[in-house]
């Protein structure tokens, strides 16, 4: 049997590095309101303030190009990456699917490490390491049936995404037929009666609020402030009681979108989508028409988000179906057409140099994730310079760019030295053993395909 050894520098794939180098930086614009203040304000902003800010400006543009697009990019690489660990083994071995199972094993470690050490709640490297050991099942799968499978997937968690809405509908429904009745001073029964008060509640968690839910809402933001302002033990313990139940009892109902995305990227690879064995054509049709589309889509779930009462009562009468559904559509046709576009872009000679310096990013893609947890937590939380809540949107965005300029530069600079990004050259030594051997300090890499 011919020896196994790690993807080597001239089988890297530079645009592949450079989309994930762009995810990893996408990704922190929408992570971070989760490490510097509640989600109410920057949700709220505008409706608060009667009319349109350049704070919420940010927020939306930044929910209609970015959000889950990012994250469906480096997902979907994830996926691509899968297969092409597989495909650079020689044989189909035993030794292969071990290398592959320590592979996602540590990975989880890390996912666990990210999560409960450094403090990031939302981290996606557990969910990505499961996922990938239930996605080796389908590695021999043929690419059509791949990609079926995952589009299938797909469908299913965007129609059950809508369910909220539609349960909802069902709710004002009875809350009509009830207030009639009240109004035709009509008697109504206990049931009756339980149906009215619940829509009335859920109607009070909109412009105007009720009473009860500003002090419900008042209740979290302090909470929440007082956690994260505390020290590190207590901002652990505390996230330790919302990750637990997300890692066990609620995970197999909540992977389901990342695992289908994983299964498109593996579909894709298969398809010489990410290799740019396609027509050119074919990018240039997710990328003209598709970008264009999928904006207007979540722009479209963006905009109609409900805000007033007078605005739920509209969206019951006249909504068929949710906006999670347009969302969730435009989602997917955003991803894809993104990374058409960036496929397309890494043809263009003149910007080669350019993109290099996201593909430097891309390469060392885990230590970067990573580096915005610790730098992010250090820098919001209790423990370390404790700016939590001290930002507005725009004031996040500026610090999202600061970041962005710290990853580029110090990219750049390390593979000055070195071939390889600590934590991947750590996961490549855990998952290879101590035959894997160290690139060398200022060894030039091979040229990159």
């Amino acid at each position: 049997m011919s020896q196994i050894t790690s993807v080597k520098l001239d089988q890297r794939i530079q645009s592949m590095d450079v989309m994930r180098g762009l995810a990893v930086l996408g990704i922190i614009l929408m992570n971070i309101p989760g490490f510097s203040t509640h989600e109410f304000f920057l949700y709220w902003h505008d409706a608060l303030k009667g009319q349109a800010t350049l704070n919420g400006l940010i927020f939306k543009s930044s929910m209609i190009l970015f959000d889950g697009k990012m994250r469906g990019l480096f997902t979907l690489l994830f996926g691509a990456g899968l297969m092409l660990f597989i495909e650079n083994k020689s044989d189909n071995s035993i030794q292969v699917a071990d290398l592959y199972f320590k592979r996602m094993l540590w990975l989880l470690l890390f996912g666990l490490v990210d999560a409960y050490v450094f403090l990031w709640t939302g981290d996606v490297l557990y969910e990505y390491a499961m996922c990938g050991i239930f996605a080796f099942a389908f590695r021999t799968m043929k690419p059509r049936y791949l990609l079926l499978t995952s589009l299938s997937i797909l469908a299913i968690v965007i129609y059950f995404s809508g369910s909220p809405f539609l349960e909802r509908k069902e709710k004002y429904n009875e809350y009509k037929k009830v207030a009639q009745l009240i109004k035709e001073s009509k008697p109504i029964n206990d049931e009756q009666k339980a149906a009215y008060d619940e829509f009335k509640e859920v109607s009070g968690t909109f412009l105007p609020f009720s009473k009860n839910h500003i002090n419900n809402l008042t209740e979290n933001v302090y909470s929440r402030e007082v956690k994260m302002k505390s020290d590190y033990l207590t901002i652990l313990e505390k996230n330790a009681e919302e990750i637990i139940p997300y890692h066990t009892k609620d995970f197999f109902m909540a992977l389901w979108e990342s695992f289908a995305t994983i299964l498109l990227g593996m579909a894709l690879f298969k398809f010489g989508f990410f290799q740019e064995k396609v027509s050119v054509n074919f990018y240039r049709v997710f990328t003209f028409i598709g970008i264009p589309l999928g904006i207007t889509l979540c722009g479209i779930s963006v905009l109609k988000m409900v805000y007033t009462q007078s605005e739920l009562i509209n969206a019951m009468e006249n909504r068929v179906f949710s906006i999670n559904h347009i969302g969730g559509i435009g989602r997917i046709v955003l991803t894809v057409s993104y990374a058409s576009a960036i496929l397309l872009l890494s043809r263009v000679n003149w910007l080669k140099s350019f993109l290099s310096l996201f593909a430097n990013v891309g390469r060392m893609a885990l230590t970067n994730y990573v580096m915005q947890t610790i730098l992010c937590s250090f820098y919001f939380f209790g423990f370390g310079l404790n700016h939590y809540g001290h930002y507005d949107a725009k004031g996040l965005f500026l610090i999202v760019i600061i970041i962005w300029g710290i990853q580029i530069c110090y990219s750049w600079m390390y593979f000055k030295f070195f071939q390889m990004g600590p934590l991947e050259w750590l996961w490549k030594r855990l998952t290879y053993g101590k035959d894997y051997k160290v690139a060398a300090i200022n060894k030039k890499p091979s040229k990159i395909i």
